[in-house]
């Protein structure tokens, strides 16, 4: 989950009456519960709190799957409002759960939209939003908030973060980052319920399902490279100007959770890029997937050759956006988005990367893991 304070805390205001079935919970099951003892139990569950009024929303801008909506006109429905941002991974990975709770509601009133508020730059860029959405095949609403105007209205701080909002216009539940995904599901039928949108026969039983990351296991934190938010850098930064070249000397030695610049660079307020020759990148980190947000100022493939622990990739190891020129291994980079490099499976070992910038048209914006 990204927090616009860099904090890793997810501050997640809890409801009565999540947890609905307990453990006899499945998220996207189509089967009918078989007893009146469930029934009975969901009917008598507490109501979901009025957490407070939900703003209306403000400033979006080049809808996508819909015409522009206002909370108003979606009165008498249920609304989950999720911000999220294309080159998050933690929203990467909410997006099938997201599409999941569409497609199996939205023919009872549940009315998703997604609320694209950028992390950088050149995420403002509609075309580049616009391919995120096909590329995911979402086809809920989504619109862009480029100026934040909506997610200042609802207070928000955090990637992913969902609200749902009654049919009152009454803001009842919500959840920052990953998981929670049964207790999501239980509180949309709670809320479904009392619009009267969805019966008690047509409930479906719901069950948490499990996370495809172990974060307990991920050691290394986010990383960025733009001067407005760097962090965990091994190199000497003192006499570091923003915008101005540096030399960066390889180092010695890799310290775990650092990553170190070699070359000559420039860091500027949202990402770092080579300014002479060749430039590398080392980092010494503890996950199982290793992924870096790119942008290119070159229309064609550019491609970064990859080591992992002095070896080039392997089938084994090798993320999904790797490529191969007999045995060595390059990440190709050819638009401004979140590249997966490096992919250990279940092995969530620690390992050295080190990747070698040819060009100068790349700009380096952050890693992240898992």
């Amino acid at each position: 989950m990204k927090i616009i304070t860099l904090s890793l805390l997810a501050i997640v205001i809890f409801a009565v009456g999540y947890a609905v079935f307990g453990n006899n919970m499945f998220l996207v099951s189509n089967e009918s519960l078989a007893t009146d003892e469930n029934r009975n139990f969901l009917k008598e569950a507490k109501e979901l709190p009025i957490i407070k009024k939900a703003p209306e929303l403000t400033g979006l801008t080049s809808w996508m799957n819909s015409e522009p909506l206002s909370l108003e006109e979606l009165k008498g429905k249920v609304v989950a409002v999720d911000f999220w941002t294309y080159t998050c991974i933690n929203c990467i990975r909410n997006i099938p759960h997201i599409k999941a709770l569409y497609e199996k509601y939205q023919d009872n009133g549940l009315v998703v939209l997604g609320v694209h508020t950028p992390e950088f730059e050149f995420e403002k860029n509609v075309d580049n939003v616009k391919e995120s959405v096909r590329r995911h095949e979402v086809k809920y609403p989504v619109a862009l908030d480029n100026d934040y105007g909506t997610w200042n209205a609802f207070e928000n701080r955090f990637w992913p973060a969902l609200y749902l909002i009654d049919a009152q216009g009454n803001i009842r539940y919500t959840h920052f980052g990953e998981g929670k995904y049964g207790e999501t599901e239980a509180a949309i039928q709670q809320l479904l319920l009392e619009a009267n949108l969805l019966s008690l026969d047509k409930i479906t039983s719901i069950t948490e399902p499990p996370l495809s990351v172990d974060f307990q296991s991920i050691g290394t934190p986010e990383i960025y490279f733009g001067a407005a938010r760097i962090n965990n850098i091994g190199n000497p930064i003192a006499k570091v100007q923003v915008n101005e070249p540096h030399e960066f000397l390889q180092p010695e030695t890799v310290e775990l959770h650092k990553f170190y610049l070699a070359g000559t660079w420039l860091i500027a307020p949202e990402f770092a890029r080579v300014v002479e020759g060749e430039g590398k990148v080392l980092i010494r980190y503890k996950a199982n997937k290793l992924n870096i947000v790119f942008d290119t100022k070159e229309a064609k493939d550019i491609l970064a050759k990859v080591k992992l622990d002095g070896k080039y990739l392997t089938k084994e190891n090798m993320g999904e956006d790797i490529v191969f020129e007999g045995d060595v291994s390059f990440l190709m980079v050819n638009e401004a988005k979140l590249y997966n490099v490096i992919d250990t499976k279940d092995e969530y070992g620690t390992h050295v990367l080190e990747l070698t910038i040819p060009s100068s048209s790349l700009e380096l914006f952050a890693f992240t893991f898992g």
